[in-house]
């Protein structure tokens, strides 16, 4: 469980912690495996644990009335989940299914409010991370309010490449449609934009497999691309 706690620690909930403090926050904690397509919890459900994945993927979804999922947030290995009702208190206001087999770390709510509760030190170095996650969010909600799906797509391949790097080869981990679901834009439409950017040079597609030929290149379509583009 050594290893666990060190890949906890690098988490931006936890990275403010001393190394004893997160002992204590997890001391309660379990490490759980689950399947591809396992359900987590469901809107509405008493939140009793939030998540870290060590391994594998989650989505984050909720349903239209006509029962149409809309995937809210697609999380991946080193990333925390539903740790913000552990602070408001109450349910969970999503969906979670595992979209990969996964290996977590269950967290429960209980034990760990309760230490927070009785150090203020502790609690105002985690709202730190919090802040960083909420910081990530509201760049998320811009670019779905404010970006052409050309743009929201560009966007997500160049966040895949490290900033220093021309050219880089990126594997979509999860299912295409649930990437275009998560970017607010219908499948085809996704598989337009690549193709619209293949057709320019800027990527070569193979499968789940994409190069993006020149970083640089992309950036610069992506800031560019207006109303007219796909």
């Amino acid at each position: 469980m050594h290893e666990d706690w060190e890949a906890v620690h690098k988490a931006p909930l936890f990275s403010g912690l001393f190394p004893e403090e997160l002992e204590r926050l997890l001391a309660h904690a379990r490490r759980r495996a689950v399947k591809a397509h396992e359900a987590l919890f469901a809107e509405g459900d008493k939140a009793e644990a939030f998540y870290f994945i060590l391994s594998g993927s989650v989505r984050l979804y909720r349903l239209s009335p006509q029962g149409d999922e809309k995937v809210i947030e697609i999380l991946m290995a080193g990333q925390t989940f539903g740790e913000a009702v552990v602070f408001l208190g109450g349910r969970y206001p999503v969906y979670a299914a595992a979209l990969s087999d996964a290996v977590l770390i269950e967290i429960p709510t209980g034990d760990f409010v309760r230490i927070l509760k009785a150090n203020g030190g502790m609690a105002l170095r985690m709202l730190a991370g919090i802040s960083m996650r909420l910081h990530q969010l509201i760049n998320d909600v811009q670019a779905l309010t404010l970006e052409t799906a050309g743009q929201r797509v560009a966007g997500y391949l160049i966040e895949q490449c490290p900033a220093d790097a021309k050219s880089a080869d990126v594997h979509i981990q999860v299912h295409k449609n649930v990437v275009a679901s998560r970017l607010g834009v219908k499948a085809e439409t996704f598989s337009r934009v690549l193709a619209t950017l293949r057709d320019l040079g800027l990527i070569s597609v193979a499968g789940n497999d994409i190069h993006i030929t020149d970083r640089a290149r992309l950036v610069k379509w992506r800031d560019e691309a207006g109303a007219g583009r796909p």
